[in-house]
């Protein structure tokens, strides 16, 4: 499930109470406070927002809920719509800013290289770089296109968000070989 859709779902118009996310790896749940459609408070498990900011940066959410009512006690400064949807690559960054967490993994230093200029990808693109995918890795490579689908939380068939297919590049590639590395990430993201 994609972080950026489940926040549009629930981000805007009137809504009033708690949207509760479970992250996939995390043990505690993310709760953000909603009142009049802003997101006006957070917390995972008993990190404050700005712990929880940084820790939500690349996530994939497993479930989400809409508890509707649910009063908000603590509030920050100000609304903090903008700033989760750019973490959750719904958004993109303003020109010269710089994302809220740095990270050092190789998948994240892909995924930063790859621009998509649509805001979904279709199934015959999808299916187009996993054809890709298995004529450089051979036959493991539908076993690894099945796992990093399962944990990007893609279903077969369906169109990806743009954030969530730069993931999707960013996971292959890390097994392609080093030397068709580049080309493969930049055929995948025409």
């Amino acid at each position: 499930m994609d972080l950026g859709e489940v926040l549009k779902t629930y981000l805007g118009g009137d809504q009033q109470g708690q949207l509760v996310i479970k992250f996939v790896g995390e043990n505690h749940l993310c709760k953000i406070s909603v009142e009049d459609g802003q997101a006006i408070y957070l917390t995972l498990g008993s990190m404050g927002p700005d712990e929880t900011l940084n820790q939500i940066v690349g996530k994939v959410a497993e479930w989400s809920n809409f508890i509707k009512g649910m009063p908000t006690r603590k509030r920050l400064d100000e609304p903090i719509n903008q700033l989760l949807l750019q973490i959750a690559g719904a958004a993109p960054l303003a020109e010269g800013e710089v994302p809220l967490a740095a990270t050092t993994a190789a998948d994240d230093a892909v995924t930063a290289e790859v621009v998509i200029k649509d805001t979904m990808i279709d199934t015959a693109r999808i299916k187009a770089v996993s054809e890709r995918f298995t004529d450089l890795v051979g036959p493991l490579a539908t076993i690894l296109t099945e796992k990093i689908c399962s944990n990007l939380a893609h279903t077969d068939g369906s169109s990806m968000s743009a954030a969530t297919y730069s993931r999707f590049i960013a996971a292959l590639a890390a097994e392609v070989p080093e030397n068709d590395r580049q080309g493969f990430v930049d055929a995948a993201a025409q």
